[in-house]
């Protein structure tokens, strides 16, 4: 898509001349983005990403949430529930904060729980 086609393709062409490519034609899937191009605009989202991302985590079948965190949450390490094991916790995290670039509705919980170097053992219970 542009302005002017034909300022495109010759775009394309000095590229192509330039740079060893192809053209694929429009993007549709990138780095875990899911892009959608239309008329009406680009839209981007993650929700393959999302969907793998919880099933790493052992999560596929929750239930969803209208919010991302409850109220004033405060993690604690005092807890009597079992341990979480760090590198997998690190893992998620990290996850999530890419998936915070098509949703950043998530922004201030990932961030929240990205402040801890080892997770609070309640943090990804089911």
């Amino acid at each position: 898509m542009g302005a002017n086609n034909i300022d495109l393709d010759m775009f394309k062409a000095e590229m192509q001349a330039t740079f060893k490519m192809s053209n694929l034609g429009l993007l549709h899937y990138y780095l875990g983005l899911e892009v959608s191009q239309t008329e009406a605009g680009i839209t981007v989202s993650q929700s393959a990403y999302a969907a793998k991302i919880l099933e790493n985590a052992g999560l596929t079948g929750c239930n969803p949430s209208h919010t991302a965190m409850e109220a004033r949450l405060k993690l604690s390490k005092l807890s009597t529930t079992p341990a979480v094991d760090p590198t997998s916790y690190r893992s998620i995290v990290g996850s999530l904060r890419y998936l915070v670039n098509s949703r950043p509705d998530l922004a201030y919980s990932v961030g929240y729980i990205s402040r801890s170097r080892n997770p609070p053992p309640s943090t990804l219970q089911p």
